[in-house]
């Protein structure tokens, strides 16, 4: 995601809390508190697949638990964040993997925003594993934030040609992926490129003004597919294949035509909408409904958010400041706005499997755990969305763009999470067991746990 760098609303339904005794294996009784009705105030939802992708981006927790973060139920009690989540609702994580996103130079500082590499992965993937949530890999084939606007290549592939650029994305890719399984990690889809409008790698589109994927870009997505081939065969695993596009209503049926015409062999296409940003929810199921009758794909939103106050919590500038920043308002700018806002992407995603079964995946909301924190840990360790030291990486490749920071900067993104500043779950956490009608923990209960 990275805008980072530039009617259900009457009364939210009151908490009825039933406690529960529940019987943990062996380990005796443990009382956890479960919501008897709809915590975030949104309701059931039809068409979901059993398998329905309800899913979380959570790159960056691990810089944030590095400084000091602490999450928090509904209740207040501590927990993991992973338990929180899953115990919530959620199925799924995205995790982010830049090759290299540290300073070339001692001491080798963190461009910040996580600085999310294959370590990273590992760590916060095996976690989610564990917590029994599957995991889907996104690679931006970068060392940083990666968008329609800037698409470099990783600091080590700089003066490499198409040729060498096609051998480097499959070796990466199969690599990284071995890396990850062998760990034990979950993973099922596996995005190649981050926002691929056009552009992939310091190829095509902003770089060579060539944005039908023809000069080279369409080549390494081949590449990055034919590399998931391999790990499935070696694996015996059925890990899907997503290619990831921005600006849906606008390019969206557009870019799968592209593909289309490319050959790109992928399973999956993914959108980022946000509809503070992007346009109604009904215009989205329209154009995902139509790439994958048109082209046989599932369809799913890799990225969605919404603001719940314009407040900063940080001191450092939010993506969303106010209304001039949004381009529609159609949700109030609250807890249950963005609950509202998140059961809207949901539904309009289930609905595509009304007519199509099966072919509606689901979404993903981006970051919900990218609370703000001190000051001193934006660059030491990387809890901003960039570092000083991360317009060096971008000067390897323009003198004069500006898309990255020359001082620290904070979250840009702390006003649309689903954690409050003090790393407490808000109620629109819940949205993801809420439009299942499950009941959700909400509490560490007794045990701390």
């Amino acid at each position: 995601m990275n805008r980072v760098l530039k009617k259900l609303g009457k009364t939210v339904i009151s908490l009825i809390l039933v406690w529960t005794l529940v019987l943990v294996g062996n380990s005796g009784i443990t009382e956890k508190a479960y919501a008897a009705t709809s915590i975030s105030g949104v309701p059931q939802i039809s068409n979901m697949t059993g398998d329905f992708f309800r899913g979380v981006d959570i790159s960056s927790v691990l810089a944030l638990e590095n400084s000091g973060v602490k999450y928090k139920y509904l209740d207040g009690t501590g927990g993991d964040i992973f338990k929180i989540l899953a115990g919530a609702g959620v199925n799924y994580v995205r995790i982010r993997i830049w090759n290299n996103p540290y300073d070339s130079v001692s001491p080798y500082k963190g461009y910040g925003g996580g600085n999310t590499d294959l370590y990273t992965a590992k760590v916060l993937g095996k976690r989610a594993t564990d917590a029994g949530m599957k995991v889907f890999i996104d690679f931006h084939y970068s060392d940083f934030w990666t968008d329609p606007a800037k698409h470099y290549a990783p600091k080590a592939w700089a003066n490499y040609n198409l040729k060498y650029k096609k051998d480097a994305v499959y070796n990466y890719t199969y690599d990284s992926l071995r890396e990850l399984i062998d760990y034990g990690v979950n993973v099922q889809m596996v995005q190649i490129g981050n926002e691929t409008n056009g552009s992939l790698c310091g190829v095509g589109g902003f770089a060579d003004n060539v944005w039908d994927l023809s000069s080279g870009v369409a080549d390494l997505m081949k590449q990055g597919c034919y590399a998931v081939n391999d790990i499935n065969k070696k694996y015996g695993r059925n890990v899907l294949k997503v290619l990831h596009f921005t600006r849906l209503i606008a390019d969206g049926e557009w870019y799968a035509e592209q593909v289309n015409k490319m050959g790109v062999d992928y399973d999956v296409f993914a959108a980022s909408f946000y509809p503070m940003w992007d346009g109604t929810v009904e215009n989205m199921t329209t154009v995902l409904t139509n790439i994958a009758k048109k082209y046989n794909k599932k369809v799913m939103v890799a990225e969605t958010a919404y603001p719940y106050t314009f407040d900063d919590a940080d001191g450092s500038m939010n993506s969303i400041y106010g209304t001039a920043a949004m381009n529609y308002s159609n949700y109030p700018v609250s807890i249950s706005g963005q609950a509202q806002a998140l059961y809207g992407v949901f539904n309009g995603i289930a609905q595509i499997n009304s007519t199509l079964p099966g072919y509606g995946l689901g979404a993903f909301y981006w970051e919900p755990a990218w609370i703000g924190t001190d000051k001193s840990a934006w660059g030491t360790y990387g809890t901003g969305w960039a570092s000083s030291t991360s317009e060096k990486y971008e000067r390897l490749f323009s003198s004069t763009a500006s898309e990255y920071s020359t001082t620290d900067q904070g979250s840009s993104w702390d006003n649309m999470t689903l954690f409050d500043k003090n790393g407490r779950a808000t109620n629109a956490l819940y949205v993801f067991n809420d439009i299942r009608g499950v009941k959700s923990v909400t509490t560490a209960g007794s045990s701390g746990n």
